[in-house]
């Protein structure tokens, strides 16, 4: 499944300090049974481990 996201985002180096706003994104090869509660987390994960320069992830919205 794929959805698209918005976020912003801190670098590792900094990861109190969010530099980024990501107004789009479409996140690939999203599982269809990972419950609708968890999905936010589970989309977060996904682009973490996909950019590890990225160090934290906030109002991550699914669009």
């Amino acid at each position: 499944m794929d959805i698209l996201v918005s976020y912003e985002h801190s670098l590792a180096s900094a990861p109190e300090k969010f530099i980024a706003q990501v107004p789009s994104q479409l996140v690939s090869n999203v599982p269809a049974n990972v419950p609708r509660a968890l999905l936010p987390e589970y989309i977060a994960n996904l682009i973490v481990e996909r950019s590890p320069s990225i160090g934290k992830i906030r109002n991550l919205r699914i669009l």
